[in-house]
């Protein structure tokens, strides 16, 4: 067979040939299962420490004034003086006049009670006297009780301290027909109009004391231990809504417990809260922060990294994920300070956000992050 009867065979051939080495290179490789890589879920983590830390515990607290005290008159009389710069918001000093009832009629019950009491002394010198007659007049074998006197000069003392009494009782209206004030103290109502008519009994002004405010402050038992085991003296501070801050002392701890809330009210003391430029006034809610000893062995971690459950995820060495449960000492704005309940290593890898899908002994792989923990004081 010649060259030309064997070519349309000869081409046949090698364009199936190329055609099969076309498919060979196409087609890709089958992957290899042992040698695929396993891609691991990135976590984001963060070195953290342990160090020393100042813990503090900040609770709700209400203002409440010291020794609030309404004014009452004592008597039915018309308002005879009346200091018209004493307004509502203004001190003043313990024994200042603040007003003055009309006496007329207080002075005459005075005299009314003096004249009865000179009748009475009177009258207790006449039984007296006649004692002393009856008694050389009669013999002590054949003298009785009543001969002698004895029962009218009994009356006559009684008589006598009663007058004594009327006498002081007296007095006493007429003093304090003069309303002055009992302490120094801050006035919060004014209740009296110059010459008006007042009642007895009827509020004339509202005080309360100047020289300390009272704080009350609900504590658990765990929070009232801690106070009185870490509390350093003088950090107890009290902020106001305004931002401003003033510094206060222990005054006393309450003996009852809340039977709903199971609490005991720690009472604070603050010190001439009404002579700063930003007063602190009563019935206002404030914010108590009491600053505790400083403990070692304690971390601060962001509040991310902390589940609702009161746990954290550490990094192990094999790069696995392990559960380790904690106890929250204080929450600042960005941070808390934490004590962990199981022992680990002073310096380990904290998964910084904490997720629903986390399983103990899962493999991941770190991602180290820089993140700035707020500052204490910033956070406060």
């Amino acid at each position: 067979m010649t060259l030309k009867e064997r070519f349309p065979a000869i081409a046949a051939a090698s364009t199936l040939t190329l055609t099969l080495l076309a498919v060979v290179f196409m087609t890709s490789e089958e992957p290899n299962s042992h040698n695929q890589k396993v891609h691991l879920p990135v976590v984001s983590v963060l070195e953290i420490e342990r160090s020393a830390e100042t813990p503090s515990l900040t609770v709700q607290a209400s203002s409440q004034a010291r020794w609030p005290l309404q004014l009452r008159a004592t008597s039915r009389a018309r308002v005879d003086y009346l200091d018209l710069e004493i307004e509502p918001g203004q001190l003043v000093q313990k024994g200042e006049v603040l007003a003055r009832l009309d006496t007329h009629l207080l002075e005459s019950q005075l005299y009314d009670a003096q004249s009865t009491l000179k009748q009475a002394e009177l009258n207790l010198q006449r039984h007296l006297h006649e004692q002393s007659v009856a008694k050389t007049m009669r013999t002590a074998a054949s003298s009785s009780a009543f001969a002698t006197m004895e029962p009218h000069i009994a009356a006559a003392r009684a008589e006598l301290k009663r007058a004594q009494h009327s006498v002081h009782s007296a007095q006493r209206l007429l003093d304090d027909a003069v309303i002055v004030a009992p302490y120094d103290g801050l006035i919060t109502q004014r209740l009296v109009s110059p010459g008006e008519w007042v009642e007895a009994g009827q509020g004339l002004f509202e005080l309360v004391a100047s020289d300390s405010l009272d704080v009350h402050v609900p504590l658990s038992k765990r929070d009232w231990n801690r106070v009185m085991d870490n509390l350093e003296d003088g950090r107890i501070t009290v902020r106001g809504y305004t931002g401003d801050t003033w510094p206060a002392s222990v005054r006393y701890l309450s003996p009852l417990i809340n039977e709903t809330t199971r609490q005991r009210t720690l009472v604070l003391s603050i010190s001439n809260p009404y002579l700063q430029m930003i007063q602190l006034r009563p019935n206002q809610q404030v914010t108590v922060r009491f600053e505790l000893k400083a403990q070692d062995g304690l971390y601060e971690l962001p509040l991310s990294a902390v589940d609702p459950d009161g746990a954290i995820w550490v990094v192990t060495e094999q790069q696995t994920l392990r559960r380790v449960t904690v106890t929250t000492l204080e929450v600042r704005a960005d941070t808390m300070i934490v004590s962990l309940n199981e022992e680990l290593p002073d310096a380990f890898q904290l998964v910084r956000y904490t997720l629903p899908s986390m399983v103990a002994g899962k493999r991941i792989e770190p991602y180290s992050e820089t993140v700035r923990i707020a500052d204490k004081l910033e956070a406060l």
